[in-house]
C-alpha cells in the first residue's frame, strides 16, 4: 500500500490555518492574545504549552465565543511560520 506525500500544509484536511495576534515577554515566551476562525474573533484565556517539537509548538487554551468557554489546541509551525488548528 502506498502512501501520499503531502507538499505543504495547506494539503493537511485535518487542519485549519489561523491568523493568531500573539506577542512576546520579557523572557521570550509567546504570549497568545487572539485567533480568528471563519471571521470570528475571539480571545484566548489560560495558554499551556502542552507539546514542543523542532517542528512545532502546540498549544491548549480557552477562548469565548459567542459568551461560551471552548477549549482548543492551538499549533505553531516552526518552519512554515502559520498557526493551525485542528479542522471540525
Amino acid at each position: 500500500m502506498a502512501g501520499v506525500v503531502l507538499r505543504t500544509i495547506n494539503e493537511c484536511n485535518h487542519l485549519k490555518i489561523i491568523p493568531v495576534i500573539s506577542s512576546f515577554d520579557s523572557k521570550g515566551n509567546i504570549v497568545l492574545l487572539y485567533i480568528r476562525v471563519d471571521g470570528e474573533s475571539m480571545k484566548i484565556y489560560n495558554p499551556f504549552l502542552v507539546e514542543s517539537t523542532y517542528e512545532r509548538l502546540t498549544y491548549q487554551c480557552d477562548v469565548l465565543n459567542w459568551n461560551r468557554v471552548k477549549s482548543i489546541k492551538l499549533s505553531y509551525h516552526i518552519e512554515k511560520h502559520v498557526w493551525s488548528l485542528v479542522a471540525g
